[in-house]
């Protein structure tokens, strides 16, 4: 499913380059065919120190006919530890020699798991979502064809592949045939000269943020964003910074794959809604919970495939998120949607980013990061504005930044153990 495509591409076509290295596909090959000669068939907790590595081994891996679990680059000794025990995994963190002979790639059914997905689960234990060949490399037509990627583009991602959204843009890169760039977080002040070599983007909301704002890079004919609502604001400035580009917000779930997907000014006409079913895939509410009928479900989810998340379908088939079921809250009798406080707040010119909990029963706090200085006041005064005052947050807190995970999302968990004090413009 991906290496036997390798054989009709040209093998001194560049592969991957990470900062200070590069492989052709040629050099790729060779180096996953050694790898995967020093392995046994099983299932691997990639832990090496490099996310580039980690990459390769996972591929190597893929050419065994065994399957592997991203530990993440930020977790420490003890968590891995962890995983491999409670997951039954066999810690890789080095680079495997070659101790057999040569072989050739397994081939795979679409029914075999090959990647499991960590995800923290409502309780916070480590949950692992395992992946099939069929939920991933059944899509790639699809999103070859909705995010306008192909074999001649080359792809800046970042190189989190413990976050799948990543991972799954760079299997898929390869799978075409595409040039990979991967790049750190740590380096995106040397992003305006990246920007220069490649032709398709993919990203999360707050990593675009960190792009050079530096005029158009016509060049550019594919940028794609997933993991949380692309605002209004940011969406317009990548429309100015890529005007050639297909811009498109796809929203998904690690264990039902894509969903739906929204492109250019329709996520700026439309800000509340994530757009149309992807292809192949029907979307239904029951109960104002979001349910798929879709060949790109997780194993594991095919019975019940839905997460939670609730929504509705609006009269031109457009499917517009109320926010899952752990970010609705209760407030009196009234159900308030943590999404649409954060989406009418970053509405407001003043306001970059906004994120809402509740720490205690009827008590909601909007964490905002602001542009420019803005008092509670006016800012309340908008909301009123905007909302009714049942819905109104009790304490509006100012941040210079918001938590997030390594994957680039909000992190909720530590806004709600933050401690609770009276509205602050610190």
């Amino acid at each position: 499913m991906l290496f036997d495509r390798w054989k009709n591409i040209d093998p001194d076509k560049l592969a991957l380059k990470f900062p200070g290295k590069s492989y052709s596909y040629g050099e790729l090959y060779a180096e996953i065919r050694k790898r995967s000669s020093g392995l046994k068939r099983g299932a691997y907790l990639l832990c090496h120190h490099s996310e580039s590595e980690n990459l390769i081994n996972f591929l190597a891996v893929l050419h065994k006919g065994g399957k592997a679990v991203f530990a993440g680059k930020h977790s420490n000794e003890d968590l891995k530890r962890e995983y491999a025990h409670v997951h039954q995994l066999i810690p890789l963190d080095f680079v495997p020699k070659r101790e057999y002979d040569l072989e050739e790639p397994y081939s795979p059914q679409k029914s075999d798991l090959f990647l499991g997905v960590l995800s923290s689960g409502s309780t916070g234990q480590p949950k692992l979502i395992w992946k099939d060949y069929q939920a991933w490399f059944s899509a790639f037509p699809a999103q070859s064809k909705v995010f306008q990627i192909q074999a001649d583009d080359t792809l800046l991602c970042l190189d989190a592949m413990a976050y799948s959204a990543n991972l799954n843009a760079v299997i898929h890169g390869l799978w075409l045939g595409a040039s990979i760039y991967l790049t750190p977080l740590q380096n995106a002040s040397k992003w305006a000269e990246l920007l220069k070599e490649v032709s398709a983007i993919f990203m999360v909301p707050s990593h675009y943020r960190l792009l050079p704002n530096r005029g158009a890079y016509t060049h550019i004919r594919s940028v794609v964003s997933a993991g949380e609502k692309l605002e209004v604001k940011l969406a317009e400035q990548l429309l100015r910074n890529f005007p050639n580009a297909c811009i498109t917000e796809y929203y998904g779930a690690a264990e039902l794959g894509h969903i739906s997907y929204i492109q250019n000014e329709e996520i700026i006409n439309l800000p509340t809604s994530v757009g149309k079913p992807f292809p192949g895939v029907k979307i239904s509410i029951k109960e104002e919970k979001i349910w798929v009928d879709s060949p790109y479900v997780s194993p594991d989810y095919r019975h019940q495939p839905t997460v939670s998340d609730l929504g509705f379908i609006d009269p031109n088939g457009y499917l517009c998120l109320l926010g899952r079921e752990g970010r609705m809250f209760n407030r009196r009798g009234l159900n308030i949607f943590a999404e649409e406080i954060e989406q009418v707040t970053l509405l407001h010119p003043k306001i970059r980013e906004a994120a809402l909990v509740s720490p205690l029963p009827d008590l909601l706090v909007l964490y905002v990061v602001p542009t420019e200085p803005i008092s509670h006041h006016e800012l309340r005064n908008y909301l009123l504005s905007k909302l009714s005052s049942d819905k109104l947050p009790n304490r509006i807190q100012f941040f210079h930044e918001l938590p997030r995970s390594s994957s680039g999302k909000v992190d909720f968990k530590v806004l709600a153990k933050k401690p609770i004090e009276e509205d602050s413009s610190k």
